[in-house]
């Protein structure tokens, strides 16, 4: 479960020079479109339909493969299509000439520009129903080109701040340390939603500073982290993803955790003959 999903809003750029982010993108600013656009996915419909049951909603930032440090008080974004509608209208986002679609505040056309790489059976149906669940409550959200990104022109996209794009969709790893700070921290090149924010700065510092060796420390920051991030919603964590491995009873000193120093030469069986179900 160290892998997720996690549609982004782009907020701004990186500044080479200074080495750092800059959230100068006016059209997301507002985190109440942001938590709209996060309260319109039904992300167990798609649990159920396109992964069948191997991948389920996500709630923070921080799956749950780190239990002592996944906050399972945080309920995240539950499918709540009225919410995500109240929310736009106290935004502003109103369907001001009746086509079903709403305007800016300033009453003028508002359209998302969605990129989604293509690659696999799934890819095009994920993508489609990320758009009808923002299109239900109001938003024009269109595919970037008309069409789903390959890979390497997804990730320059997103890595240069193409204009075009306003939210990307990837899926993402977490690597064997909680740390997120090499995703989301004010000088990272790869916190390619670009935003930047002071609370966040120090919970980052906070999270790989010397106190930090306290795990308890170390995990109220990170409780603190995720609740943060659950309100300001630069990112939507829509669903972490299961992975099973058939091992028979056999094998002995095998582990799945990434974590792990484990190699081959360590693996071993413990009998001649495989393990069988009575």
């Amino acid at each position: 479960m160290h892998k997720f999903h996690r549609p982004s809003v782009k907020l701004g750029h990186w500044d080479a020079k200074k080495q750092e982010n800059v959230m100068d993108n006016p059209k997301f600013q507002n985190k109440k479109l942001r938590q709209a656009m996060a309260y319109a996915i039904n992300n167990q419909e798609v649990a159920d339909r396109l992964y069948h049951g191997l991948r389920f909603p996500a709630t923070t930032l921080i799956p749950p493969s780190f239990p002592g440090y996944h906050d399972s008080s945080i309920k995240g974004y539950t499918y709540n299509p009225e919410k995500a509608k109240q929310l736009l209208d106290e935004a502003g986002y109103k369907d001001v000439d009746g086509d079903g679609l709403r305007e800016d505040p300033n009453g003028k056309k508002f359209t998302i520009n969605f990129l989604a790489m293509s690659g696999g059976d799934i890819a095009e149906p994920l993508a489609k129903f990320y758009m009808q669940c923002w299109k239900d409550v109001g938003l024009d959200v269109q595919l970037v080109d008309g069409r789903l990104a390959e890979f390497n022109s997804f990730y320059d996209m997103v890595e240069k701040d193409d204009p075009k794009v306003d939210v990307y969709a990837a899926a993402w790893g977490t690597g064997t340390d909680v740390d997120p700070y090499g995703l989301y921290g004010r000088n990272v090149m790869f916190n390619y939603s670009r935003w930047v924010n002071e609370k966040n700065d120090e919970l980052l510092e906070k999270g790989h500073s010397e106190q930090a060796f306290d795990k308890e420390y170390r995990r109220k920051i990170y409780s603190e982290w995720q609740k943060l991030m659950n309100e300001e919603v630069p990112v939507i964590p829509t669903l972490y993803r299961s992975a099973i491995y058939a091992v028979n009873n056999r094998v002995a000193n095998f582990t799945v955790d990434p974590g792990s120093k484990l190699t081959w030469k360590d693996v071993g069986v413990t009998s001649e003959q495989p393990e069988v179900e009575q």
